[in-house]
């Protein structure tokens, strides 16, 4: 009895597990899409030689922002903290697609403010995950 008690606790863990990665199997996806998105805001924070002569990429800066919200929405959230932070990024990314959208003056600065918050939510969600939950890449 012990036997058969023992086999289907054992299967009810590795369900258990196999659906919570099924879960955020997807994050993993949207992060690697979303890390080239965010490269390309990176190059145009002004600090490479020669961006004197190449003009800030408003454009560029501001379609990568919103194609990197709309991969935000297809976020699955286990739990609050990870709902929270995904909040947080979705803010961010929300504020610099405004700012480069406008490409007024100031813009650079108001991108760049929101870049950097938005590195600290994406590092907080990766380190959280990762040390905790072994999930996210």
């Amino acid at each position: 009895m012990k036997v058969k008690n023992f086999f289907v606790a054992g299967f009810v863990v590795v369900a258990m597990f196999m659906a919570s990665t099924a879960v955020f199997a997807g994050d993993k996806e949207i992060c690697s899409k979303q890390i080239d998105k965010y490269l390309l805001m990176k190059m145009n924070d002004g600090l490479l030689p020669g961006d004197e002569f190449n003009p800030y990429d408003f454009k560029g800066v501001a379609a990568a922002a919103g194609e990197m919200l709309a991969n935000e929405g297809g976020r699955t959230h286990g739990d609050n903290n990870h709902a929270a932070i995904t909040k947080l990024v979705s803010g961010h990314l929300a504020n610099i697609e405004t700012a480069a959208s406008k490409a007024a003056e100031g813009s650079v600065e108001s991108v760049g403010h929101s870049l950097r918050f938005l590195y600290l939510s994406c590092k907080a969600c990766h380190k959280v995950y990762q040390t905790e939950k072994r999930l996210r890449p």
